[in-house]
């Protein structure tokens, strides 16, 4: 009986622990099947890949120090969704082939942030690099109050960006991380 409650409990552990860091899709829609992964090192991550239409030559970003707790790349549609996880906030980058440029280019940014205790600084933000459309959502804490004030929402146009995935690097990290 013991045997057959600990697989399940080991099965999700392993899951929920690691995640998942490999993807093989045709992320370059020639039919064929590219390569994706997250390799971790020493003190954070790379990202490589292989494209066909590239001769399935592995590219490799620089090592990124600012890598989380948890990280999972996933796709959806078809779009790579590196999702990177801290105990207080998370953070989405997606990424999509651009078939003008012949390199896989980041799409999208999404932050949350779970703020303190008592959830000063709490929201979330999104970013999308195609059309420049940003929007987010905060909220502070009141001490006269005493509770979680909602801060108005911004919703602008920014510049347009273009960052490439093989350059995916802790600066590149931190300049999304700044834009407000």
């Amino acid at each position: 009986m013991m045997k057959s409650t600990l697989l399940p409990f080991l099965l999700f552990l392993t899951v929920t622990t690691f995640g998942q860091n490999k993807i093989s899709y045709d992320l370059d829609a020639d039919g064929k099947v590219d390569k994706l992964e997250l390799v971790n090192t020493d003190d954070g991550m790379k990202i490589t890949y292989a494209l066909s239409s590239q001769g399935s030559k592995v590219i490799s970003t620089q090592n990124i120090t600012i890598a989380g707790d948890q990280r999972t790349v996933s796709m959806s549609k078809n779009v790579v969704v590196l999702a990177i996880n801290y105990m207080r906030a998370s953070y989405t980058y997606k990424f999509r082939y651009d078939p003008k440029l012949k390199q896989i280019k980041v799409i999208g940014y999404d932050n949350e942030q779970f703020g303190n205790a008592m959830n000063d600084g709490s929201g979330m933000s999104s970013y999308n690099l195609l059309t420049g459309a940003f929007e987010a959502n905060r909220n502070h804490w009141n001490d006269k109050k005493k509770q979680l004030i909602p801060d108005p929402k911004v919703s602008k146009k920014l510049p347009i960006k273009t960052y490439l995935l093989k350059d995916f690097s802790d600066s590149m990290i931190e300049a999304l991380k700044k834009v407000k």
